[in-house]
């Protein structure tokens, strides 16, 4: 793949994302993981969309995520086989227990059980 090999007709790879929700990581243009190779102004634009200032506003991310996850799916320049979800069962007596992403590094000096 890294080679641009013109005799590879399809391949199968698998990755999980990062906490930073942003798909620029694996589809943009420069992007080791873009192996696919994709790239158009288009597709940029929508990166940039969800990655300016403006995306920090909850909602207007969500709607460029929109967007972008449209475009991609009328390309159709991805199509994903498989997906998978993780479960993780918490003790209902675990207190300040968070899967958001923003609390990844602090977690453990918060957590606790209660009686």
């Amino acid at each position: 793949m890294d080679q641009d090999d013109k005799n590879i007709d399809m391949y199968i790879a698998s990755w999980s994302l990062s906490s930073e929700p942003s798909p620029a990581g694996i589809y943009g243009e420069t992007s080791a993981m873009n192996d696919s190779r994709f790239a158009t102004k288009e597709n940029n634009k929508l990166f940039d969309d969800i990655d300016s200032e403006k995306g920090f506003n909850h909602d207007y991310r969500i709607k460029a995520f929109h967007k972008w996850q449209q475009y991609m799916n009328d390309e159709a320049y991805i199509v994903p086989l498989t997906n998978s979800y993780s479960i993780k069962a918490v003790n209902s007596k675990l207190v300040n227990y968070s899967l958001k992403p923003a609390d990844a590094n602090s977690i453990w000096y918060k957590v606790g059980f209660s009686k």
